[in-house]
Order: C-alpha cells, then sequence, then structure tokens
C-alpha cells in the first residue's frame, strides 16, 4: 500500500484542544524588563600628546562602549582626525608637563580653546570655560591605550549653530576639568 509522503492532518479530539493563550499586551505597554546594572566604578585612562608634554586622566563610569564618540565634520577636526569624547558625570585633570608647548587656539565662534602640543602639533582637547567652571572634551586619538569595545565615532555637524547655543550644548555634555587648565 503506498504511504503519504506530506504531513498529515489529524482532527483534533475534544481532549487534544488547545486553549488559546492569553494574547501579550503591545510592547509599549509591557513593564520593561530589570537589567542587571552596570558597575558604576570609575575607571581613570590616561592619554596626551606624542612628546608627553601636554598628559591628562580622563575620569568616567561609562563602560567604553557607551562612550559618546563624536566626529566633528568641521575642517580644523577632520585636518587632525580627531574624535572626541566626553562625559558630564565623570572628571578630566590635564598635567602640563612642559608649559612652554601648549597653545592654544581659538576659531570660528571663538567659544573654546583647542589644546594643541607646540612640539609635536596633537591635538588634544577642547576646553569651555563657563559658569560652571572649565569642561572639556578629550580627542580619544590621544588615549595612551585605546580601550577595547571603543567605537568608531558618530560624525556629527554643528554648522549654523550660534556661539550661545554651542556654549550650552557643551556646558551639557562636556566633562569638568579639575585642577589647572
Amino acid at each position: 500500500m503506498p504511504r503519504y509522503k506530506g504531513a498529515v492532518k489529524r482532527k483534533k479530539t475534544a481532549a487534544r484542544k488547545r486553549v488559546a493563550a492569553p494574547k501579550r499586551p503591545p510592547r509599549s505597554a509591557r513593564t520593561p524588563r530589570a537589567r542587571p546594572a552596570e558597575p558604576a566604578e570609575s575607571q581613570p585612562f590616561e592619554g596626551g600628546c606624542h612628546c608627553g608634554a601636554i598628559a591628562y586622566t580622563y575620569v568616567t563610569a561609562l563602560p567604553v562602549r557607551r562612550w559618546p564618540v563624536r566626529v566633528c565634520q568641521c575642517a580644523f577636526c577632520r585636518a587632525h582626525g580627531a574624535r572626541h569624547t566626553s562625559d558630564p558625570l565623570g572628571e578630566l585633570q590635564f598635567r602640563f608637563e612642559r608649559p612652554e608647548f601648549l597653545r592654544r587656539y581659538r576659531f570660528a565662534l571663538r567659544t573654546a580653546d583647542f589644546l594643541i602640543c607646540k612640539e609635536c602639533g596633537t591635538y588634544v582637547a577642547a576646553v569651555l570655560l563657563s559658569g560652571r567652571g572649565a569642561q572639556a572634551a578629550v580627542n580619544v586619538n590621544t588615549l595612551r591605550a585605546p580601550p577595547a569595545g571603543l567605537q568608531p565615532g558618530k560624525p556629527v555637524t554643528h554648522d549654523g549653530e550660534s556661539g550661545e547655543a554651542r556654549r550650552a550644548r557643551r556646558v551639557q555634555t562636556w566633562t569638568p576639568v579639575v585642577g589647572p587648565v
């Protein structure tokens, strides 16, 4: 007798019928699952210029994979291949081993000092002086040992932003500086 090679449909008897599961609420109405908390322990990261005249310690509790790495599209940052990060809850401390090599450069809207080493030409960080004190964004390319998991960065442009809007954005997102600038 020939056998049927496809799936055989059988009638479900009353005993075998399944009770339909209750419909799940839409995702927006569900309670979010509790995720394990990330360690909030601050970690220091060392960086500076190539010749060692300008050094810094960047302290953040953000896991490296969550660092907001920005690739500014202005001519200055593109020319230096800069990628910036900052943490408004972290802190940044500069050490000027050879202060005579520190060059502060201001351009465009003149809202920040860009710290450049006169000896080796490395662009290290941008610093803003505000009513809250000094705040900065570091060039992650100047970290002594780039941490594993560091993102390549997201291109950003701030064309058309007024000087006041630029200062306000930086005050909210840049890292507080501890010590001399």
